[in-house]
């Protein structure tokens, strides 16, 4: 897929939303935004989204750095193909920022009848009732207690939003894995693609994902996109269901002071 910057546009937007509503908060600097959240992590706690040129760059860094200082948070900053300052990189690289990992935004592209599913999996829309299953199924209970306190106040919030939908899908009437689908202004975000180890390749996030694909496009939505690691084994498994690259983001980071 050749690289759309209102694909693109349409996409980073919908996670910034996403963010906006129940994990972090946005302050816009004048040319760039800064994200902070009580998530001790650099992808919630970062510069992005640059409009600037390179005149002001440096001046944007020095005072969403002192920011994120303030917030007792490593200098990070998370950059895109739609971001506008020239060497950008190399002024990172002469702060000491380093490449901490890169994501790859995808698109659905192919047919949702072409995916293939497994009859024996039944899909539900999760209600309250259902946080704690959901929680567990993001963030084991092995994962760390921000994160599992992250993902349950983010659904209760959003369970009386409409444009939220988060699903379950059960397997032999275990709850077996789970996504949330964010849909606004014709895009369709997917996020929170989780199973459980014992129900891998079953089929089951297929069955998942059909359904959310096909409720995205029943809701208006012509475009929907989500994210994975660049180089995570994820990536094949989205692009065997429909999803091509839209475009890389990279996340730059200063070393934690011990």
């Amino acid at each position: 897929m050749a690289f759309d910057p209102a694909v693109s546009l349409r996409i980073l937007n919908n996670e910034r939303l996403r963010r906006a509503t129940h994990w972090g908060e946005y302050l816009d600097l004048g040319g760039a935004l800064a994200l902070t959240s009580d998530a001790p992590t650099e992808d919630l706690n970062c510069i992005e989204s640059f409009t600037t040129d390179g005149r002001r760059l440096d001046a944007l860094l020095d005072i969403g750095f002192s920011l994120l200082r303030a917030y007792d948070r490593t200098a990070a900053v998370r950059l895109t193909p739609l971001d506008r300052p020239r060497g950008i990189e190399k002024a990172l690289a002469g702060r000491g920022l380093r490449v901490l990992g890169r994501s790859l935004a995808m698109a659905f592209r192919g047919q949702v009848s072409a995916i293939r599913t497994n009859p024996e999996v039944e899909v539900r829309v999760a209600t309250g009732e259902d946080t704690l299953a959901v929680r567990d199924i993001v963030a084991a209970p092995s994962a760390p207690a921000w994160l599992r306190r992250m993902v349950r106040l983010a659904m209760v919030s959003s369970l009386s939003e409409p444009w939220h939908t988060f699903y379950l899908a059960y397997l032999r009437g275990e709850p077996a894995a789970t996504l949330h689908l964010l849909c606004e202004g014709g895009t369709a975000g997917v996020y929170g693609v989780a199973t459980l180890k014992a129900h891998r390749r079953r089929r089951v996030q297929a069955t998942l994902m059909a359904r959310a694909l096909g409720d995205a496009a029943a809701a208006g939505c012509d475009l929907v996109g989500l994210r994975t690691a660049a180089d995570g084994d994820a990536r094949a498994v989205f692009e065997r269901l429909g999803f091509e690259a839209a475009h890389e983001q990279v996340l730059w980071a200063a070393p934690a002071t011990p």
